[in-house]
């Protein structure tokens, strides 16, 4: 079986060759329908309240911006009964501003770029929680350089900062933090990568996912591109 990168001929965003194939326990895919949405309602709110309880307590029913037309929700789904143990959304500023440039707004070479905005990353707690979040990553990662977008832009509490950190993203506001409402008001840094440069950034480090996103092919990350590329406006040939 091809993998859906192959499938529907997009380059692949990195500057390895494959030299495994793995398959995963659970499939990553696009969420579809009101049914999807309550289950990502459902990981989202118990991710959050294992850290942040009252936050948790807030995002048990959708937001409006999980059912706006140029957001895509992804979601991990484990094969043997489709239970979801992972969602993030992907939103971009494709015709209004990214949720946190309601905070601040973010300096060149940000302002005016082609931004997307991870948000809303749940996963089950444990080991099986950090595969998730590598394949939700690898999926992501993909979406945003097939539909051809500047920056990736993630916001991060002190506890979760690491994590940009180490993927190599950019501080865009030079250590400065801000406050969140969308994210209990919590002081919050902002963080940049730029799409074109990730691979070679992870590839200089040696970065520990890096095998697994550049060098293993997994055909259970299954995206649909197509849809990818109605909901952000991108023509299927210039893709």
């Amino acid at each position: 079986m091809k993998s859906a990168i192959e499938a529907t001929r997009i380059q692949r965003p990195y500057s390895v060759a494959l030299e495994a194939r793995e398959t995963l326990p659970f499939r990553v895919r696009l969420a579809e329908g009101p049914q999807d949405l309550e289950k990502v309602v459902e990981i989202r709110s118990s991710a959050f309240t294992r850290h942040l309880p009252s936050q948790g307590l807030t995002l048990r029913k959708p937001e409006a911006d999980d059912q706006f037309p140029e957001v895509l929700l992804l979601i991990a789904e484990r094969k043997l009964d489709q239970r979801v143990l992972g969602s993030m959304r992907l939103q971009p500023n494709l015709s209004r501003p990214l949720r946190i440039e309601s905070v601040t707004r973010l300096p060149e070479p940000y302002d005016g770029a082609r931004l997307i905005e991870f948000m809303r990353l749940g996963v089950e707690n444990g080991n099986a929680g950090r595969m998730v979040m590598a394949a939700l990553a690898k999926a992501s990662f993909e979406i945003c350089h097939a539909a051809q977008f500047d920056f990736i832009v993630a916001v991060g509490r002190r506890s979760t900062s690491e994590i940009y950190r180490s993927m190599r993203f950019d501080d865009a506001l030079a250590g400065e933090m801000v406050r969140v409402p969308h994210a209990g008001n919590l002081p919050h840094s902002v963080y940049c990568l730029p799409i074109e440069e990730a691979d070679s950034r992870w590839r200089a480090t040696n970065h520990s996912l890096y095998n697994f996103m550049a060098r293993t092919e997994h055909p259970d990350i299954r995206i649909d591109y197509e849809r990818v590329f109605r909901t952000f406006g991108i023509s299927r040939h210039a893709a």
